[in-house]
């Protein structure tokens, strides 16, 4: 989440969006957290992602007329990946309360890689 929100922010638009700044720091520190107590930051993860994933839908009716654009591609895949990475957030912070088997997580982590790169081609063939 870090790198999908603050790298395409501050590189693409050249801005830094307040909420968008204030969640990557909230992610890193979650994930900072998983090396020094991991199920803490685990939970930490699970509830920043449900929380970012709420936000997100609740704005998704002001972006949406953007996401058609094909002019928008790079618009739409941070769109995208701000949308998939918390449900496989949120997922994996199922997966940790119900002790659900290291299985289920790998498998959702490759769900969210091939949505994304699913994302990534459609935003191409969308500028090509």
């Amino acid at each position: 989440m870090v790198v999908v929100v603050l790298i395409p922010m501050v590189v693409v638009l050249q801005q830094v969006i307040p909420p968008l700044a204030v969640a990557g720091v909230l992610f890193a520190g979650a994930f900072i957290l998983t090396w020094l107590h991991p199920h803490a930051g685990a939970l930490g993860v699970g509830g920043l992602s449900g929380l970012w994933l709420l936000w997100q839908l609740v704005n998704l009716p002001q972006v949406l007329p953007v996401l058609t654009q094909p002019s928008e591609a790079v618009f739409f895949l941070a769109t995208l990946s701000t949308l998939v990475l918390p449900i496989a957030g949120l997922v994996g912070f199922v997966g940790l309360m119900t002790d659900l088997s290291d299985t289920f997580a790998i498998r959702t982590l490759q769900a969210t890689g091939i949505t994304l790169l699913g994302g990534i081609a459609l935003a191409l063939l969308a500028v090509l």
